[in-house]
């Protein structure tokens, strides 16, 4: 499996956000092989490239964002997404290129 991967990033809980938008600086999209400023992915929140074949895996259709006013290695998600992930720090994004839409997998510390 090609996987491409972010170092941790610091979590930022967005109350406006919702659950299906991701935003992260340039330099971080980068490490993920991403070109364009926003992407149609599948989410899977708190799940690794381990995990993610489970059953209580289940995808959510949304958009990455890469924006410069986003900090360096921090990463902006829906205040909802990161209570489902048990209000982590830190997480690690997971790309998984696919045909159709990649997957991007949100793995806690």
């Amino acid at each position: 499996m090609n996987v491409k991967e972010t170092a941790f990033l610091k979590v930022i809980a967005d109350l406006s956000f919702p659950e299906k938008k991701v935003v992260i600086n340039p330099n971080d999209g980068f490490d993920l092989g991403l070109m364009m400023t926003d992407a149609t992915v599948l989410f899977y929140y708190g799940h690794s490239p381990a995990t993610v074949g489970s059953e209580d895996a289940k995808p959510i259709y949304g958009n990455i964002y890469q924006a410069n006013e986003c900090k360096l290695g921090t990463v902006e998600l829906s205040a909802k997404a990161v209570e489902k992930m048990g209000s982590p720090k830190n997480v690690r994004l997971h790309l998984v290129p696919q045909d159709t839409y990649p997957q991007v997998l949100i793995e806690t510390q």
